[in-house]
């Protein structure tokens, strides 16, 4: 299962993944001591696209 956290700064918001919920858990925590807010870890209910590939990698940072 993957895990999205949801986080602003007051200019910006990000979303990260992770594959467990405690890692997801720890970058919550490692955000909020940085200064972001409205930090939220939610469960990816919508999941990998039909057409990904175990080959299919995006680009984005995480």
């Amino acid at each position: 299962m993957t895990y999205l956290i949801l986080a602003r700064d007051g200019t910006s918001q990000i979303v990260l993944k992770r594959d467990s919920e405690d890692a997801a858990e720890k970058k919550a925590r490692e955000l909020k001591e940085m200064g972001w807010f409205e930090v939220e870890v939610r469960e990816d209910k919508a999941g990998p696209p039909i057409a990904a590939t175990v080959t299919d990698r995006s680009n984005t940072l995480q």
